[in-house]
């Protein structure tokens, strides 16, 4: 039998499975270091996105956060809800839309946020230190714009 379902490569030789590989790695990697504040890496994502969110001043909503993180609003908002039980967030009712809480990170919230960034950002360095980073980040957003454009085209 010749390869199943197409020509037979090496797996190392295919783009697609060499991204998953590292997709993989990258993900479990960072788990491990989160592990260490205890906090997942959707939490981690929520957190980014409310600190960023509240050093520009915009007011963060559970659906903005959804809608930001590509996090589904469901799980989103289980999420917080486990965050603020962390009392790593807060929320409070809109002044605007009853329907809406507005969601804010507590000084608790950026301290854990600052050193987990801190962490992952030293290891990527160690990660990167042979790579031209340049270099691939180029070739990463021209693949990200490739996928945009074929996922726009195929709704």
């Amino acid at each position: 039998m010749e390869g199943i379902c197409s020509k037979s490569t090496e797996p190392n030789d295919s783009v697609s499975f060499l991204i998953w590989r590292i997709m993989k790695h990258w993900q479990r990697g960072k788990q491990r270091l989160l592990d260490e504040f205890g906090i997942t890496g959707s939490q981690m994502e929520l957190l980014g996105a409310i600190c960023y969110m509240s050093e520009h001043k915009i007011e963060a909503t559970q659906i903005i956060l959804s809608q930001e993180t590509e996090i589904d609003p469901m799980t989103t908002s289980t999420i917080l809800r486990n965050l603020q039980k962390k009392g790593l967030i807060s929320r409070r009712e809109s002044t605007t839309d009853t329907r809406a809480r507005i969601v804010e990170v507590t000084d608790e919230g950026v301290a854990l946020f600052c050193r987990a960034k801190a962490k992952i950002e030293e290891r990527q360095e160690e990660l990167f230190k042979n790579i031209d980073k340049q270099g691939l980040v180029q070739h990463l957003q021209l693949l990200l714009r490739e996928m945009d454009r074929l996922n726009k085209s195929n709704n």
